[in-house]
């Protein structure tokens, strides 16, 4: 990985219309409700990433719920500590994906996306092998540390990592994966492959 695969990256991300308009709706909903203080603005924030994401939560209310009884949770997203996603996720089932990106639309800079592209990225590159967040943090870390990409954002490190994860996955002929993604994958597979 370096800052080259990093902006090819950003560049193919910059041809999918969708995901770019999708971001800017969680973005934006997110920057105009910073805060946690109602249900009803946390319910919304869940389905909107349940559905954008797909994260396949069955029970949006009881997740909503969940989380506005957290205590601190404002403040901990603010200040980036980690183990506020650890608490969103740990529930019935561990909601890490959904949690992370909970998280990340509030404080893109503290909270890096746990997805299933990017941990296929992280197993290929360095034989991650984790669940927790706080193992996946701290493998993403390593990697911006030891390849000099500290001045790196997530939110760009993410997309490198996914594009690569969906690379693998597509070189392999697994072509169950968003359509917006595969088009472009077919029409632009040498940027897609020179990630790898």
């Amino acid at each position: 990985m370096d800052i080259k695969k990093i902006e090819i990256a950003k560049n193919i991300y910059e041809k999918l219309s969708r995901w770019k308009f999708v971001n800017k709706i969680l973005t934006d909903f997110f920057s105009d409700n910073k805060l946690n203080n109602s249900k009803e603005i946390i319910l919304i924030k869940v389905a909107l990433i349940d559905s954008f994401y797909k994260t396949n939560l069955k029970d949006q209310i009881s997740i909503a719920e969940h989380i506005f009884s957290l205590p601190s949770l404002d403040k901990d997203i603010a200040k980036g500590d980690i183990e506020i996603v650890e608490r969103i996720a740990r529930q019935k089932k561990y909601f890490v994906s959904f949690a992370s990106k909970f998280c990340h639309f509030h404080n893109k800079n503290s909270f890096p996306i746990y997805d299933s592209y990017v941990c296929l990225a992280l197993k290929r590159l360095v034989g991650y092998e984790g669940k927790k967040y706080s193992d996946f943090f701290a493998t993403i870390n390593k990697l911006r540390n030891d390849n000099n990409l500290n001045s790196v954002n997530y939110e760009d490190i993410d997309k490198f990592l996914w594009m690569y994860g969906l690379t693998d996955r597509l070189k392999n002929n697994k072509k169950n994966v968003n359509r917006e993604i595969l088009s472009l994958y077919e029409e632009h597979k040498n940027l897609f492959e020179a990630l790898c």
